[in-house]
């Protein structure tokens, strides 16, 4: 178990916290490096043995790479900086912070159905206005 790593996370990325060992390890006594993100990391160059160079290197290519090793569609230091796992799907689950974009942002589908009823409630009283104007 490399003690440093933990805190070396945390200063690398600008985490609010310092991840826990499960992160990498298959228990918090130290366990066998066997985690998705564990073998991502040392695919990128990571060694244990306390190299803080080799972690931040990792770190970057993890980051630079886009990496996502548990599938869930949340890139993994994304989903360190939000206080994920990127260890387990947590959206695939439906747990987790969910993206918004567009008119769902920040209510889901019932924005979106809104905004639709909005749109349309406009397009019929343009149209009466228009016959209206046409009698």
């Amino acid at each position: 178990m490399s003690d440093g790593y933990p805190a070396e996370i945390q200063r690398h990325l600008s985490l609010s916290y310092a991840p826990k060992c499960e992160l990498c390890h298959a228990g918090a006594d130290g366990g066998v490096v066997s985690t998705p993100f564990a073998a991502s990391m040392k695919a990128r160059g990571m060694r244990g043995g306390g190299d803080l160079a080799a972690l931040d290197a990792a770190l970057d290519a993890m980051a630079k790479d886009r990496v996502d090793s548990d599938g869930d569609g949340a890139i993994d230091v994304d989903e360190l900086a939000y206080g994920g796992d990127p260890n387990v799907a947590t959206h695939a689950e439906g747990s987790g912070p969910s993206p918004g974009y567009g008119c769902a942002a920040g209510g889901g589908e019932p924005a979106f159905a809104i905004a639709v009823a909005v749109a349309v409630a406009i397009a019929v009283v343009g149209r009466g206005r228009a016959r209206g104007r046409a009698v």
